[in-house]
């Protein structure tokens, strides 16, 4: 984890600063506009609003523009953590926590089937039903090569291995003509 310093000179890195270290004061618009960044991330994450209908939302219940609850939703992103941008795992965790919810609620209920069917859905994200695969090791030991060279081949080898160095420049080659292929 990274600690960063922020300069508390505009209103979003005093913001960002005041979640780090409660010790930063506010000023009264400060504190409105923290409000407004709790308000509509917790439309997104704790509400399960999309984005676009928490934007909507924030803007009837916060009466401020478009623009500004575009900007507050952006903050409070970048401030609580990004949920637009999540890879399979988080998402998968997700779905977990919904499905475990609809079994609660049908635990609660009495309702069998329905039970059955969110654990079935919990079950599914986890492939707990596929067998994990075992490791073949032929494929990771290790193996003999024979590799067959000339004797002349040898030889040079040899001489390379002798010298710890093998210079490129000098060995004995000799150029041909070719023709370049238009495939």
């Amino acid at each position: 984890m990274e600690l960063v310093k922020f300069d508390k000179e505009g209103t979003y890195p005093r913001i960002s600063a005041s979640h780090i270290d409660e010790s930063i004061e506010l000023t009264p618009a400060e504190q409105e506009i923290k409000a407004r960044l709790r308000h509509i991330h917790a439309l997104r994450m704790t509400n399960k609003y999309s984005k676009y209908q928490a934007i909507q939302i924030h803007m009837r219940e916060m009466k401020v523009s478009q623009a500004t609850a575009y900007r507050d939703y952006n903050w409070a992103m970048q401030i609580f953590g990004e949920l637009d941008k999540v890879d399979v795992q988080a998402e998968r965790m997700i779905l977990a926590e919904c499905y475990w919810q609809l079994y609660l609620k049908a635990l609660k209920k009495g309702d069998l089937e329905q039970e059955r069917k969110a654990l079935d859905s919990y079950k599914s994200l986890f492939n707990f039903d596929k067998e994990e695969k075992e490791i073949n090791f032929e494929k990771i030991s290790a193996h003999e090569y024979h590799i067959k060279m000339s004797r002349k081949g040898m030889r040079m080898l040899r001489e390379a291995i002798g010298t710890g160095v093998v210079d490129f420049n000098e060995l004995p080659a000799e150029e041909i003509d070719y023709e370049e292929s238009e495939e």
